[in-house]
């Protein structure tokens, strides 16, 4: 597969849904056979600790995987066994080195990354040292904490439009015009790709149901951040420090009970709903 490879004379079609499928399906096995084999060798040699920030994520491996495969001009092992080949439709031609890095990058690390910067700016804007006015905090709370929920469902209804449509596996190939084109084997049957479509209409109902979901839950936040200020300003567990951080279902608590709680179990210790590090926030002037 080479990046100057011209098909001027032929017609290109985008490979289906289930082809494109059954190949990151087969590359994803061979990077999670590759991670514990990778897991066995560095416990047989004492390495296990040392390399389990880098074992435990598949991001590395698939980034390496990309290096000697898509990165070197070749096909994948789950493009070789469906037949199906990285293009470029409009151009006609195989996507050139930069257009497959970018989808490659944003493909592992888009997401993550984002929703790693919106933690860090959170952060930043809730440190004690910060000179923002309290409505500004509230405000940027408000934005970061809605913006940390609407990126999956953008991203789950990305995938539910690729079960529909059958083009652009990712957003990060999506951004970056990389598709796929048929060019040998048989084709699947059209009953799969109807199956497909369905749990394409599935998946953007379950993104209606997220959004209406994280509404009520920061409806039922506020109502409760109002009703507990004119209640009590303690912690729920050691009843004693100021309640200075919320979760998502709206239960107050000081930052270091709460922390080390979250630590152990994400769920709120009151209600049990879950809830991730990532999505206490610090409240102002209780």
């Amino acid at each position: 597969m080479g990046t100057g490879k011209n098909w001027p004379n032929r017609k290109l079609k985008c490979a289906s849904q289930a082809e494109i499928l059954r190949a990151h399906q087969r590359d994803d096995d061979f990077v999670k056979h590759l991670q514990e084999k990778l897991t066995e060798t560095a416990q047989n040699f004492g390495l296990h600790r040392t390399l389990l920030h880098y074992i435990r994520s598949d991001v590395p491996l698939k980034l390496l995987y990309f290096i000697f495969t898509s990165g070197m001009g070749n096909q994948t092992l789950g493009e070789e066994y469906t037949g199906i080949v990285q293009a470029n439709l409009e151009q006609r031609r195989v996507p050139t080195l930069t257009v497959r890095i970018l989808a490659a990058v944003l493909e592992c690390l888009g997401e993550r990354t984002l929703l790693k910067l919106l933690q860090q700016l959170q952060i930043y804007v809730n440190r004690p040292s910060s000179k923002l006015t309290p409505a500004a905090i509230s405000f940027f709370n408000t934005l970061l904490s809605r913006l940390h929920t609407i990126i999956p469902i953008i991203v789950l209804f990305h995938k539910g439009m690729f079960y529909i449509y059958g083009r652009y596996y990712s957003l990060g190939r999506r951004i970056a015009g990389l598709d796929y084109t048929k060019v040998y084997g048989p084709r699947p049957l059209d009953t799969v790709s109807w199956g497909l479509r369905l749990l394409g209409v599935a998946t953007l109902i379950q993104c209606l149901l997220k959004i209406w979901q994280s509404g009520r839950m920061q409806n039922t936040t506020s109502a409760n951040i109002s009703n507990v200020k004119s209640v009590s300003y303690n912690c729920l567990l050691c009843l004693e420090a100021p309640a200075t951080t919320t979760t998502v279902c709206g239960h107050l608590f000081c930052w270091n009970c709460l922390s080390e709680w979250l630590r152990v179990k994400p769920q709120c210790p009151f209600c049990r709903e879950y809830v991730p590090p990532s999505r206490i926030v610090h409240v102002m002037n209780l």
